[in-house]
């Protein structure tokens, strides 16, 4: 009932609200969210090393990957900065890190495997490591380009 009384103030705030049921799911979605977002980032940055090691321009693959079924506000906002090598950060690195961590106690809690995940946070994990956690967590990129794209 409180959540129904709320949604006009709400919809002033964002686009949309959902009602998760008990307390701290909204903190469960997020997480979730967060862990696709940062295995999608990584997955992004293996393809675009994997075109340019390739002989494939990076900028034909973007424009490519935006007429496509995967098309995507994050590739098309981010991968631009990304080929520049410019990683002004809108989502530090360190609180994405933070966030593929706790996604993946979550998974552990719950007896999900998350194997994609788990690869993803150890890249997010080696580009701390390099001292790149206050950068745009889309560095990741340059760890990826540093390994040949392996991770």
């Amino acid at each position: 009932a409180l959540y129904d009384d709320m949604v006009p103030a709400f919809d002033v705030l964002g686009k949309k609200s959902f009602f998760l049921g008990e307390m701290g799911n909204g903190a469960k979605m997020k997480l979730v969210v967060n862990m696709i977002m940062g295995s999608m980032m990584n997955a992004f940055s293996e393809g675009l090393c994997l075109a340019d090691k390739s002989g494939l321009s990076p900028q034909t693959l973007l424009d490519v990957l935006d007429l496509g079924a995967i098309a995507n506000p994050m590739f098309k906002m981010k991968g631009p900065s990304m080929l520049q090598g410019s990683y002004n950060p809108a989502f530090p690195l360190k609180h994405q890190q933070k966030d593929m961590r706790l996604a993946l106690s979550l998974g552990d809690e719950n007896a999900v495997s998350m194997p994609v995940a788990a690869a993803s946070n150890e890249a997010f994990k080696k580009a701390r490591s390099l001292g790149l956690g206050d950068l745009d967590f889309s560095v990741v990129h340059e760890v990826l380009k540093g390994t040949g794209g392996s991770g």
